[in-house]
């Protein structure tokens, strides 16, 4: 029978797919208003614009960074900045929490796009988003269910089916409650969700320490109460294997106490009870009915010659998550004994509850109970907690690694980021860029925040931020933007073409700028553009030449509006002249 050859893939459609939007910005009220359909390459939303330094706080030498502007347009710039650059300085950790688009009127956020909009807006940020990753990196999407299903296909296609890691439900609300405005008539709604993705599945990208601890003190009271004194001595009962040939040793104990602890008191005087607790904590079990289904411990049931003695089987664990751990089970009437301290921990006079990280992050763990008093700044139903933006970065990074938020809101991604000693990137189109998060992070580099997790990683201040706002376009109706300085033309012009400026002082009191390559080694560019009638002179390019010579110099490119006066003949093998602002246009079909 002849193989048949299938063809065609599944994805995600819909209306206007193959174009982008443009949103021109109200600056006075901080946001984006109407969007229009607009090519991928138009010049409005594919352009990378300078990021122009307005101001240092804490530490001068930090390499944090708060953008104000439109975050396509920012991550448009940060990919182009981020060519060329080590493994080690890329984006290990994204968290974005974009609009929902659930139709609800926000103060900051028009949260009411058209789907295909939305899709839209959605499709182009993740997809520069994926090209600052680490070939380690994940990206955490918080989500609702407005759009989730879809959110989760498109992510398929940026990223691979293969390199998804998890959906996690987040239940921000105890069970009863209902998130604001969320209601339904036979469901309430008390979940949110975060779709983590990795760039590379293959990569070890998750912490696989970290746990999940789960305060359950009174719980735990309750189901581990007996005490057991296994002082007296043992005898070996039976010897045999495993299925997987691992050896089994069965042991009854010839003396044993176990007691129970006076629940009574628990009634009565919890801390006394808890004290009690506290000190027979290695002793304190639970029992617990053997699994029907595990043919191992039913066959050590039989084993057993007396439902009073008190029996233990030793071996190593040959599957699951323990597979290769030591372990000693204990037995007594046909149930099994439970130790508290192989599943809890005892700290600072609370008891946790100690577990694998799964998928359910519930309300007990991380909750919105006094989220709105954190960091000093008011982001009514939109603001998460910052115990939620911790374990994500636990989970997903080490100190020193570099955490990118492009939807900012009130700065909790940045805060908690730089109180665990990560590098930071936020981007935030918004009034409240400067109204919540400058306030908000200023508070975190002097120490005075002691809200969120401040206390339980001991933050008292340190570090700094650097905050940039998006330039303008170096392309003015099409012409070079005049508007622009001298160097911030420059660096315009270098960021389309994959340069770096390079600080070159006696070109620079010419007006003109030198970059060097961000890949490509030995390759350079200089920048010399021009309203007045001038030249690029013989001399000073024969000055040029002879300066650059001493870098070993492979290439050259002059990106020039103003004549040059050399003669082809004169002009070096390895120098290139091209016409800004034609060179620029023509990257967006625009001649």
């Amino acid at each position: 029978m002849q193989k048949r050859n299938y063809k065609g893939s599944l994805r995600l459609d819909w209306i206007n797919k193959d174009l982008s939007l443009y949103y021109e910005i109200d600056e006075k009220e901080g946001k984006g208003v109407r969007p229009v359909w607009v090519q991928k390459n138009d010049i409005r939303v594919a352009e990378p614009r300078i990021l122009k330094f307005q101001k240092s706080y804490g530490d001068t030498m930090s390499g944090n960074m708060l953008i104000k502007g439109d975050n396509l347009l920012v991550l448009r710039s940060l990919v182009e900045m981020f060519k060329g650059k080590p493994e080690k300085e890329r984006v290990k950790c994204i968290y974005i929490d974009p609009p929902f688009n659930s139709g609800n009127a926000f103060k900051y956020y028009d949260d009411n796009l058209q789907h295909s909009e939305w899709l839209t807006m959605m499709r182009d940020r993740l997809y520069l988003l994926r090209k600052l990753m680490r070939k380690d990196g994940v990206i955490f999407v918080h989500i609702d269910y407005t759009e989730l299903a879809y959110m989760k296909v498109l992510l398929d296609e940026l990223f691979g089916r293969k390199n998804y890691v998890a959906q996690i439900n987040w239940q921000r609300v105890p069970e009863g409650r209902t998130l604001l405005g969320q209601g339904q008539a036979d469901i309430t709604v008390s979940s949110e969700y975060l779709l983590l993705y990795a760039l590379n599945k293959k990569q070890g990208l998750l912490n696989k320490e970290i746990k999940k601890y789960t305060e359950a003190t009174d719980k735990v009271l309750q189901q581990y109460f007996l005490v057991l004194d296994t002082t007296g001595e043992k005898k070996l009962l039976k010897k045999f294997t495993d299925n997987q040939d691992n050896a089994v040793e069965v042991y009854e104990y010839d003396e044993y106490k176990l007691q129970s602890l006076p629940k009574k008191l628990l009634r009565e005087d919890k801390n006394k009870y808890f004290a009690l607790f506290s000190k027979k904590f290695n002793q304190v079990v639970q029992s617990v009915g053997v699994q029907e289904e595990s043919s191992f411990q039913q066959r050590i049931i039989g084993l057993l010659k007396s439902k009073t003695k008190l029996y233990s089987a030793k071996y190593i664990v040959s599957k699951g998550k323990r597979r290769g751990a030591e372990t000693e089970d204990f037995f007594v009437g046909g149930r099994k004994l439970l130790f508290a301290k192989n599943y809890c921990r005892l700290e600072n006079g609370q008891i946790y509850r100690e577990a694998d990280m799964n998928d359910f992050w519930s309300s007990d763990e991380i909750n919105v109970t006094g989220t709105a008093d954190e960091g000093g700044v008011t982001f009514k139903r939109s603001k998460k907690p910052e115990a939620l933006i911790k374990r994500i970065i636990d989970l997903s990074t080490l100190e020193g690694d570099l955490v990118l938020d492009s939807f900012a809101g009130s700065g909790t991604t940045g805060a908690v980021a730089h109180k665990m000693g990560r590098h930071w990137i936020m981007v935030e189109i918004g009034r409240h860029a400067e109204e919540l998060v400058i306030p908000r992070i200023q508070r975190v580099v002097s120490g005075k925040d002691q809200s969120g997790i401040s206390k339980d990683v001991s933050w008292h201040g340190g570090g700094g931020f650097k905050y940039y706002q998006l330039g303008e376009s170096v392309i003015h109706e099409q012409d070079m933007n005049w508007k622009l300085k001298a160097e911030e033309m420059a660096e315009a012009v270098f960021l389309h073409f994959q340069y770096r400026p390079t600080k070159i002082e006696w070109l620079e009191k010419e007006n003109m700028y030198l970059g060097e390559h961000q890949s490509a080694r030995y390759h350079f560019a200089l920048s010399f553009a021009s309203r007045e009638v001038k030249t690029l002179t013989e001399n000073l390019y024969e000055k040029i030449v002879a300066g650059l010579d001493k870098e070993k110099f492979k290439h050259l490119t002059i990106f020039t509006n103003v004549a040059v006066s050399v003669s082809p003949e004169s002009l070096d093998d390895r120098v290139m002249v091209k016409k800004i602002p034609a060179a620029i246009l023509r990257e967006y079909n625009l001649i």
